[in-house]
């Protein structure tokens, strides 16, 4: 015999709901912040091979809301043929959760384009990142212009030069420095201004020590010596010790000068290859050397300018080995997975950005997206 069905809904929002997925939701959003600013760090090299215009698009801000809903069913019937009652009686509970991101983005402009891209790297916030394990040649062949009277070739920290420069001596300084550091013979060290000083300019001193005991503390004496790049003298500990001064001579001269985020992204952009068809498109320094298979090898004799520190290599497809990539004019650039330095110079850069990008913490929002 048929029965007489009665049926309630319910649908409610738990009032204690499971806490969000902090920990993967981080993770999630942590490695795309990463890729996407390393992507476009890459992409503006390119561009700047090319002569073409940068832009720098960041996330500034990233809010999350969260949703739970519990919903329930059941569902009954009176029993009229002496069934028993958990026969006919039937519920279900279901759960939706969902996550809704709004980000907010943020385009250099004005005044904060010019501070965090334009300005000058700091040398003392140059060697201060020696003191986080960074490379000291590494930091000197992206990062400085000019020490002393010696020049990191000039003209790659701007549009492609007609003619390739020369920074022999500038490498041979820097790998002195290098293989004195990676003895532990070389101390970096930053000394914050001091302040009861009146006659302080407010800017830290950055110092240097090495031991006089080996053929390479002697040289790098003799380098600084010769090339003005400061006074060096003897103290206890059978020790060189000298000033790399952060501040100007009469004549408005630095003992070093860094390069501007801008100016290391140009001087990299030169270790870009170019596809054949794009030759009259991209200028190449002369002489142009010999196509290498090497896919760490920077173009022409631009692997020597930059210490085989970085290299992007172009295909017409997206090859499997690249740890990152961008396509732009039809072509992907990429960095081979196999170019541990190549990494490590871009994963520099992103902290210099980052760096320069303290020192000026407004930027004008471009534009809100939510979902």
């Amino acid at each position: 015999m048929a029965g007489l069905a009665i049926t309630a809904l319910a649908g409610c929002t738990h009032p204690n709901r499971p806490i969000a997925p902090i920990a993967s939701d981080t993770l999630v959003y942590s490695e795309a912040l990463s890729t996407a600013r390393e992507t476009q760090l890459l992409l503006n090299i390119v561009r700047l091979r090319y002569n073409d215009p940068v832009s720098f698009v960041d996330a500034e801000r990233i809010t999350t809301t969260d949703n739970t809903q519990v919903n329930g069913g059941l569902s009954s019937a009176i029993a009229l043929s002496g069934q028993d009652l958990d026969q006919v009686l039937n519920g279900n509970v279901g759960t939706n959760m969902s996550s809704q991101p709004t980000i907010a983005y943020s385009a250099l402009r004005g005044s904060d384009y010019a501070q965090q891209v334009l300005q000058p790297l700091p040398p003392a916030t140059i060697f201060l990142m020696s003191q986080s394990g960074w490379s000291v040649e590494r930091l000197m062949l992206c990062c400085v212009s000019r020490i002393g009277d010696l020049e990191n070739a000039r003209a790659a920290a701007g549009p492609p030069p007609p003619v390739m420069p020369d920074n022999a001596r500038f490498r041979e300084l820097a790998s002195l420095m290098s293989s004195l550091q990676e003895r532990g013979d070389l101390f970096v060290q930053v000394i914050d201004p001091d302040q009861s000083d009146e006659n302080s300019d407010g800017k830290p001193r950055v110092i240097l020590k090495w031991r006089r005991t080996s053929d390479l503390g002697q040289q790098l004496a003799d380098f600084f010596r010769r090339y003005w790049v400061s006074d060096v003298s003897v103290i206890s500990g059978d020790r060189y010790i000298t000033e790399i001064s952060t501040r100007g001579n009469s004549l408005g001269d630095y003992a070093a000068r860094g390069r501007s985020v801008l100016g290391v992204m140009s001087a990299l952009s030169q270790s870009v290859h170019v596809p054949e068809e794009h030759k009259q498109i991209a200028r190449s320094a002369l002489p142009v050397d010999a196509q290498s298979t090497d896919p760490c090898r920077a173009p022409g004799g631009w692997h020597d300018i930059n210490g085989g520190l970085f290299a992007v290599q172009s295909s017409k497809d997206k090859p499997a080995s690249a740890t990152i990539a961008v396509q732009y004019r039809d072509y992907w650039f990429y960095i081979d997975d196999r170019c541990h330095d190549a990494k490590a110079t871009l994963n520099l850069l992103d902290h210099l950005y980052a760096l320069q990008a303290g020192i000026s913490s407004d930027a004008t929002t471009l534009l809100l997206l939510g979902g």
